[in-house]
């Protein structure tokens, strides 16, 4: 949820309310799910607007009575089946009233034209009453906390204002550390951790790092294992990817001109989400991902914590100190890659699920778009036919006759010939002599004027119909292909609790390994830089933690009892 104060502001009421009511040519009604109006004893657009210019007029002062702003929702939400209509008309009087216009005239105009759902508020800035002008001083600095407000009440998610950030002069672009809204409710929702950004030094210093590898890779393959010699791995975010050291994260675009996803995926011959599939197999199997010695470490999987700390003592007392250094170096920097490989497989599974998702509700909303729109069809056809009936004696004839015109002369020059010479299409009803007209002749007349804009209607509202059958045969397509996606993703890692329990796995495995390192046992590693100081950094913080669960541990044993 956010809002947008858009900088032009209208200069008429009615202008304004004919746009947001879709009764500008061009556009159309459908566009509207709902009106909702304020101190106004009509919705219609031209009524509504005239009294609303009556109100201002009343105002010396006021150069700039018409104030609009416009409310928008999270798609993600509308797709969790949230954002209903009443809930929109309840956030509609909610900020109506936190933003103290109770009193004011208003229209509230709802759009279901796009991606996201949004309302547009259409004040008279006048009071009706008072005469005096609302005071939009620090408007953005009300609505930021009013909508903030609203979408914790109604658990909906915070989108980033990227406009009004600007307008403040403190983008948060130029912060990228920082987590958005969205990001950070969504994530919560999902039971996981959010990560900050990258700041810009250390992205530029990343991609001067990266370059060779991303520049010289030749698959998916090649390019994930000396990411990973490297401490980082690719993630799938949203439509695409982010670059992240298991904490902080950059957007894959962040790191050079040519690397885009597209564009490695053309390269590399391969989709992204096949190549994470096709991990997760050799993982399953057992194959060794990474070119690593593992005959040296015991496999303690199936064993208690407490007996798997028993075996990896065991096996480090068995080795020479500077080789037990290196194997407890070589573990934890596989079990945190491992963590790391299965956390991408994670994310993977998420997005494909979320394709899914997306793809199904687009489909939905393709169908009810297809019954409006086939609705609309129905009624302009038989405005077209009653209109024919009432000009002609023979209305399907005169009908037909139309068709065949335009077949041979084009619509164009057809609605010429028709202009010019309405017999053309057969008998006309009633008689006229000289300009003398029968009341039959007189309506046929009259009904004629529209005729060929009836018919021009009626072939706008074929060709939506035809256009929105095409889209929904491609939402179609995409629907099927996202869930045949998901679905092998599925078959291989198993379902949602599966592939946690298998995460899970990891990171006790991960916390053991790092168990066994010491900081002068990385200190002497052959490993790269970069590598070294993220697992020093992951290190101290399992330390850290092992720490507090110990004076966690030493608190409840002073109250008393044992956990």
């Amino acid at each position: 949820m956010r809002f947008k104060v858009p900088k032009q502001q209208p200069e008429s009421f009615r202008a304004s309310a004919l746009y947001l009511a879709g009764e500008i040519k061009g556009l159309s009604p459908d566009r509207v799910e709902f009106v909702e109006v304020r101190n106004l004893f009509t919705d219609n657009a031209r009524a509504a607007s005239a009294v609303m210019d009556a109100t201002a007029a009343k105002s010396v002062r006021c150069k700039q009575p018409a104030y609009h702003f416009i409310v928008t929702f999270d798609p993600k939400d509308e797709a969790a089946g949230k954002i209903t209509p009443e809930l929109k008309r309840k956030i509609a009087g909610q900020v109506i009233e936190r933003m103290g216009l109770s009193e004011h005239q208003l229209m509230v105009y709802s759009h279901k034209d796009t991606d996201h759902p949004h309302m547009h508020f259409l004040v008279n800035r006048i009071h009706p009453t008072k005469h005096i002008a609302y005071d939009r001083h620090q408007d953005g600095k009300r609505l930021t906390g009013i909508v903030k407000e609203l979408a914790q009440e109604h658990e909906l998610n915070i989108l980033r204002n990227r406009e009004y950030e600007r307008q403040l002069g403190r983008d948060r672009d130029t912060s990228p550390s920082l987590t958005t809204d969205a990001e950070y409710w969504q994530a919560r929702r999902e039971g996981r951790n959010t990560r900050e950004r990258f700041a810009e030094d250390e992205v530029s210093h990343i991609r001067s790092v990266l370059y060779n590898d991303f520049h010289g890779a030749r698959s998916w393959q090649q390019l994930t294992e000396s990411l990973a010699a490297r401490g980082y791995t690719l993630e799938r975010k949203g439509q695409g990817l982010v670059l992240t050291d298991g904490e902080r994260e950059a957007k894959l675009s962040d790191m050079g001109k040519g690397v885009r996803f597209n564009t490695l995926q053309e390269r590399f011959g391969q989709t992204f989400d096949d190549y994470i599939a096709a991990r997760i197999e050799r993982l399953e199997v057992g194959k060794p991902d990474r070119a690593h010695d593992r005959a040296r470490t015991p496999d303690t999987t199936g064993l208690d914590p407490k007996d798997q700390r028993t075996v990896d003592l065991m096996h480090d007392s068995d080795l020479p100190p500077q080789i037990r250094d290196e194997a407890a170096v070589r573990a934890a920097d596989e079990a945190d890659m491992e963590f790391r490989y299965w956390t991408q497989i994670e994310a993977t599974y998420r997005s494909r699920q979320g394709a899914v998702r997306y793809a199904e509700h687009r489909e939905r909303a393709m169908a009810k778009q297809e019954a409006r729109d086939q609705a609309w069809l129905n009624r302009r056809d038989r405005s077209f036919t009653e209109g024919l009936a009432t000009v002609y004696k023979d209305a399907a004839k005169a009908r037909a006759k139309w068709d065949e015109l335009e077949k041979t002369l084009g619509i164009g020059e057809a609605e010429e010939a028709v202009k010019k010479d309405p017999f053309l299409l057969g008998a006309v009803r009633g008689i006229r002599t000289g300009n003398i007209r029968t009341p039959e002749r007189e309506k046929a007349r009259r009904t004629f004027r529209y005729l060929i804009e009836r018919r021009q209607k009626l072939r706008d509202s074929k060709r939506r119909v035809e256009l929105i059958r095409g889209e929904i045969e491609i939402a179609q397509r995409r629907s099927r292909q996202a869930v045949h996606d998901f679905e092998m993703i599925q078959n291989i890692a198993g379902t949602s609790k599966e592939l946690q329990a298998k995460l899970m796995a990891r990171i006790k495995a991960r916390a053991r390994a790092l168990d066994r390192l010491t900081e002068k046992a990385l200190k002497r590693s052959s490993l790269a830089e970069d590598r070294r100081e993220q697992l020093n950094k992951a290190y101290k913080q399992h330390r850290e933690r092992q720490r507090e669960l110990e004076r966690a541990r030493e608190r409840d044993r002073g109250l008393g009892f044992e956990l």
